[in-house]
């Protein structure tokens, strides 16, 4: 009977073709937004946890809260230099100072960020050099400097032609020489746009004892949240200070949560266009109903049950639904290589975007082609005979 009911079906759409396929049209439109939608979210997590891995899933930045009122302490240099002394999840830490000032150079004047570190800042961000050469913790207490690459892109130096290192830049009333210029970096957005120099020269021709932000790193395996509580005892019990520390693994976390949401929102947004396609199908079996009333008049006459006819009704539904499905499956996997291949994305091909797809399709021929199936199945037998 299954057969014979594939059979009827497949002649009956066939029959009308034009309207058919419209019908196939809006489902195949309907499902292949909702795959394509999916797997763009899908795909677009995957290549940001992908950029994410390539970061220092390992990394501690540790600054004084703003719930911390008392003014006389600050997160120093020497305790830096106690951490990984007193607590046995950190291995390294890079001290940093960020501030703002004003330099000469070309003849011309503007304001930068200023970075104080030390020599491990430049692989633990994984900085590399244009040309020149790095900061030294052998250039203590040394006037010299590291221009980042978005720097060059600021009038004084957007205007110069020639090679940078070697030559002298006013920073603050002082004369210092650069010594590298950096390439652009992707990881470290700080010093792309900023001018870099030894810790201990920014203590001291600055004035400016207090550190910004410790960098830590934890050793391998240590649970994130145990070495944020000991860093936050280490300064309550030292320094009666409050301090802020978040690890980069906690942003991962974060952003992996978000963009699950943002994949389901994606999803429940596309999937309002299924809706179109659905009353699509209910258009065209209510139709098919209209038109072939006298067909289910004369099939009830030599002995067919309702049942018969309504599986009859809702077999093409399904069959119409899961074309519409197959082909919206070939439309969502097409666009969503092209935006991967737009965005020079790593393309994938969800086992969830077309398992949802094949179910998606199913249903709304199941709920679309339900309705017509029972209005057909409960037309009087006599009634329909006597229709033109």
């Amino acid at each position: 009977m299954l057969l014979t009911y594939i059979r009827e079906a497949v002649r009956n759409l066939y029959a009308a073709k034009q309207r058919t396929f419209l019908a196939l049209i809006g489902i195949g439109i309907g499902i292949g937004s909702v795959i394509a939608l999916v797997s763009i979210g899908i795909i677009w997590g995957e290549e940001m946890m992908r950029g994410y891995e390539e970061l220092n899933v390992d990394m501690l930045n540790i600054e004084k809260s703003w719930d911390d009122k008392n003014k006389h302490t600050y997160i120093s240099l020497q305790d830096s230099v106690l951490l990984p002394k007193y607590i046995r999840s950190i291995t390294e830490v890079i001290p940093t100072i960020r501030t703002r000032g004003n330099y000469y150079f070309n003849d011309q004047n503007d304001s930068i960020r200023l970075l104080g570190i030390t020599e491990s800042y430049f692989d633990f961000n994984k900085l590399q050099l244009k040309e020149g050469r790095f900061i030294s913790d052998l250039d203590y207490n040394q006037s010299y400097v590291v221009i980042g690459n978005k720097a060059l892109e600021e009038p004084p130096f957007e205007t110069f032609k020639g090679k940078l290192v070697g030559l002298p830049i006013k920073i603050k009333n002082r004369i210092y020489t650069i010594i590298g210029v950096l390439e652009k970096n992707d990881f470290d957005w700080r010093s792309n746009r900023a001018i870099i120099m030894p810790i201990s020269t920014m203590q001291r021709n600055l004035r400016k004892k207090q550190l910004d932000v410790i960098i830590a790193r934890m050793k391998p395996k240590v649970n994130y949240l145990l070495a944020i509580e000991e860093v936050k005892q280490f300064f309550a019990k030292r320094k009666k200070m409050i301090v802020e520390v978040w690890a980069e693994k906690e942003w991962i976390e974060y952003m992996e949560k978000a963009a699950k949401m943002r994949t389901l929102l994606l999803g429940a947004i596309s999937s309002i266009s299924l809706l179109v396609g659905g009353v699509g199908i209910m258009n065209v079996m209510l139709t098919s109903v209209m038109e072939r009333r006298r067909e289910i008049g004369i099939l009830r006459a030599i002995g067919a049950r309702q049942r018969d006819i309504r599986r009859q009704f809702l077999t093409e539904a399904i069959i119409l639904s899961l074309t519409g499905g197959a082909l919206g499956i070939g439309l969502g996997i097409f666009a969503s290589y092209l935006v991967c291949w737009f965005n020079e994305w790593q393309f994938l091909i969800s086992n969830f975007a077309i398992l949802l797809g094949v179910g998606v399709s199913s249903i709304v021929g199941i709920f679309f082609g339900f309705y017509p199936a029972y209005k057909a199945a409960k037309l009087n037998p006599i009634t329909a005979l006597r229709s033109d």
